[in-house]
């Protein structure tokens, strides 16, 4: 069995020591906190990146997406002395697990012909709108967003309850039309702008077939999944994003919450974000 050491104990790495092919072992994370160091994540001790080169693992997986700091990380090694392989995470940004899951699910629910619309909370830029949109080209697509980024009244609770350190107006650069022009189905989309769960006064009487809650933080996450399940069609599905994540803790929580009370076993997806997907079973 070959050894791997991850260098990088944020979001990626955590989710990277997940994704490690049986005939690899993961030995340590390596970073550069001295915060992180001594602890450990999923199991796997966090070292500085001098003791995990000293441990002369066969490979470095080089735990980010951006290729500048990927480039910075290798150089250090090299520094320490590793002569081993090193490579990147960065196609993992390329190959999205909750995409594919998202059409996956698509085809199953077309096919079974649930009833109803497609809906996601948080939609930023509207990349992932895009993909929903594109899964669902018969169906409305609902957006729900501030379009202003945070609100001051959640990062509130966020800060009260040490779930991030999220500011108001993080995720400010967008807009209804920024959003409306990556959609291939712009027709079909029907923009709710404003503070959730207000911006769901109207929608009470509709029923959803696919819903993405990608909110970030806690409070919205937890005013949504209520409103959402209740009026989810059997068969029907929701993705809910960062529920594994470690920048923001709020969406685990709120699931936590949510799924113990009903029974609801949330299913957990491997992509870069700690997506999970809960499903309405068939009647």
């Amino acid at each position: 069995m070959k050894t791997i050491a991850l260098f990088g104990a944020g979001q990626v790495g955590a989710m990277v020591s997940r994704l490690i092919a049986p005939d690899w072992e993961a030995v340590c994370f390596a970073d550069n906190s001295a915060d992180k160091r001594g602890s450990l994540l999923h199991g796997i001790p966090v070292l500085s990146p001098g003791e995990a080169a000293a441990m002369k693992p066969d490979a470095f997986c080089l735990c980010v997406t951006d290729s500048g700091r990927a480039g910075e990380m290798e150089r250090q090694l090299r520094a320490l002395g590793y002569e081993g392989e090193i490579f990147t995470a960065a196609p993992l940004a390329v190959f999205d697990a909750r995409a594919a899951a998202l059409r996956q699910l698509s085809e199953q629910i077309n096919a079974l012909g649930v009833p109803g619309d497609a809906a996601e909370l948080g939609s930023y830029r509207g990349d992932f709108a895009a993909v929903i949109n594109a899964a669902f080209p018969e169906r409305r697509l609902h957006i729900f967003d501030t379009f202003e980024g945070f609100a001051e009244a959640d990062v509130a609770v966020e800060r009260s309850e040490g779930l991030s350190r999220a500011k108001a107006g993080d995720f400010s650069a967008t807009g209804v039309e920024a959003v409306m022009s990556r959609l291939p189905h712009p027709g079909l989309a029907v923009f709710h702008k404003g503070w959730f769960p207000d911006t769901f006064r109207g929608c009470e009487g509709l029923r959803f077939a696919f819903v993405s809650v990608d909110a970030d933080l806690y409070a919205p996450t937890a005013a949504a999944l209520p409103l959402f399940w209740d009026r989810l069609s059997p068969g029907g599905a929701i993705l809910v994003h960062d529920a594994g994540g470690t920048q923001y803790l709020g969406p685990a929580r709120a699931l936590r919450e949510f799924c113990a009370p009903r029974r609801i076993l949330p299913t957990p997806l491997s992509d870069l974000h700690g997506t999970v997907l809960l499903r309405k079973p068939l009647e």
